[in-house]
């Protein structure tokens, strides 16, 4: 994939039919994902740069092009439609991107975990669940293949994450002082302190609240998540979807699901040998009929579950 079209479309400069070639791309394997994060980075450390530049930026980027006629003319002659479409600091970060990508590989992005005091930390997992600490003290657990930059500054007025890709669930640590934001895609996530999940796959965000309370704006919309509420939000298709699940489990003993069966379904749950008790299970359940939800448990604990009216029996 060409790194300017990857530029243009951070940008949101691309055709609809470009946009749907850079998507596809991403779509077909997680490195590709992996690698158009790290150009994020990139375009994003250009954009704090511009933010804080008191320099004449206008004569610095003719001083660049100028450097640039001397030693490359053949990028002098591919940037020229491009300058005229997009504007220089525009192309200014396109140039950046391409010329610096394989230093950006070595010094920013060599490791699965960044620490850098304008890019934040970087983290990110290939084929195997990971549990980490952020600089802050929240712990998130990242499924495989996701990736997220969290950065916080000494006068930084929130924790800001950047969720690239995958599947993150985070326990924030309380700070009303320092708000916890997550952006992924075009959906805003913002706690204080409380445990969550969130899914971003392409231009699709989900949220589900294991407790306290989240606030998710995304197309124009915002919704307040409580406990066993989700939403899910793609903003291709222009879906903003409200549900309620049971709950978002993460090596959650079996005698602890039983009790959120029955809380949500009003029922009594005996779980007849001492020895499963215990058995943890890794998932979200999503609300459908009890007899679906009592499935999938026994399926993925390999017991059985017998019921009658509202009697359930748990066993080996």
């Amino acid at each position: 994939m060409d790194d300017v079209l990857l530029t243009k479309y951070l940008l949101k400069e691309t055709s609809e039919a470009e946009a749907q070639a850079v998507r596809n791309w991403l779509a077909a394997h997680p490195d590709n994902g992996r690698y158009y994060a790290r150009l994020q980075l990139i375009w994003d450390a250009s954009r704090s740069f511009a933010a804080e530049s008191k320099v004449d930026e206008q004569a610095a980027w003719e001083r660049f092009v100028q450097r640039r006629q001397t030693g490359d003319g053949a990028w002098r002659n591919a940037a020229k439609p491009l300058i005229r479409k997009m504007g220089w600091l525009r192309i200014a970060a396109a140039a950046v991107l391409v010329s610096i990508a394989a230093f950006a590989g070595y010094y920013l992005i060599g490791s699965d975990r960044l620490a850098n005091p304008l890019l934040g930390a970087v983290h990110e997992t290939a084929d195997a669940v990971t549990t980490d600490t952020l600089a802050d003290g929240s712990v998130i657990t990242l499924s495989k293949h996701a990736s997220l930059r969290f950065s916080q500054g000494l006068f930084q007025q929130k924790r800001a994450v950047e969720l690239h890709s995958g599947s993150v669930f985070f326990e924030v640590k309380p700070d009303r002082d320092k708000p916890f934001v997550i952006q992924s895609g075009e959906v805003t996530v913002t706690v204080l302190g409380t445990s969550f999940h969130v899914t971003r796959n392409g231009d699709e965000t989900a949220v589900i609240v294991a407790s306290g309370k989240v606030k998710v704006f995304g197309l124009n919309k915002a919704v307040e998540l409580e406990a066993r509420q989700k939403v899910t939000i793609n903003t291709a298709t222009q879906r903003f979807e409200e549900s309620r699940v049971i709950g978002v489990l993460d090596h959650t003993p079996l005698w602890q699901i039983a009790a959120m069966l029955e809380d949500t379904y009003n029922v009594e749950i005996t779980i007849a040998n001492d020895a499963i008790r215990d058995l943890p299970m890794t998932t979200t359940l999503h609300r459908g009929t009890l007899d679906e939800t009592l499935h999938i448990i026994a399926e993925t604990l390999g017991i059985t579950a017998t019921r009658e009216d509202n009697q359930i029996v748990f066993k080996k």
